[in-house]
């Protein structure tokens, strides 16, 4: 049969040619592109990897300011300074707290002036806002959950106002635990 020019024996006869089919590659694409594939993912996880690392990085550097008024301030406390200690909060904390008030304040928590080891968990900034949290240890040894908020205030950073946790542990035993006979 011919149809021009093109017999349908010559496509039959290369088919089972032995050069044709030596011609053919193996099947190795599909490996190639996987192994391209891991590489890739790998070189992604990298750069994630590399960016918040940075990201927390940046994030530290920028507390530090921040957490250093913290500690000077607890520091203050612990040695009695209370007028240095209050000069370390912002203008509007002050307009709402007399030193008066905080001296109150310090009698009733006499925790916050004992503090020892203060910690640092977490650390946020947001222009000109931070917020720390940790916690520190009492002169029992205690762990006090602590949190700050800090604004900037002409350059510097001040503290805008804390948050401890209310009250001491009840170490009396609960009534409704036990059972009247």
């Amino acid at each position: 049969m011919d149809s021009g020019g093109i017999s349908y024996e010559s496509f039959e006869g290369a088919a089972a040619s032995p050069a044709v089919v030596t011609a053919r590659k193996p099947r190795r694409g599909y490996w190639v592109r996987v192994r391209r594939a891991i590489q890739v993912f790998g070189i992604g996880l990298l750069v994630a990897g590399a960016s918040m690392a940075l990201l927390i990085a940046l994030s530290w550097i920028r507390s530090q300011g921040a957490v250093a008024v913290v500690q000077a301030q607890v520091q203050d406390l612990r040695v009695g300074k209370v007028e240095d200690a209050y000069a370390l909060f912002s203008a509007s904390y002050q307009a709402g707290v007399s030193l008066p008030m905080f001296r109150r304040f310090l009698r009733r928590e006499g925790r916050l002036g004992k503090a020892q080891n203060l910690e640092f968990w977490g650390r946020s900034v947001w222009g000109e806002t931070a917020v720390l949290w940790g916690s520190f240890q009492d002169d029992l040894g205690h762990s006090v959950p602590v949190r700050y908020l800090l604004v900037r205030e002409k350059g510097a950073w001040k503290i805008d106002g804390f948050h401890l946790t209310v009250g001491h542990p009840d170490i009396a035993p609960d009534p409704i635990r036990f059972i009247q006979i």
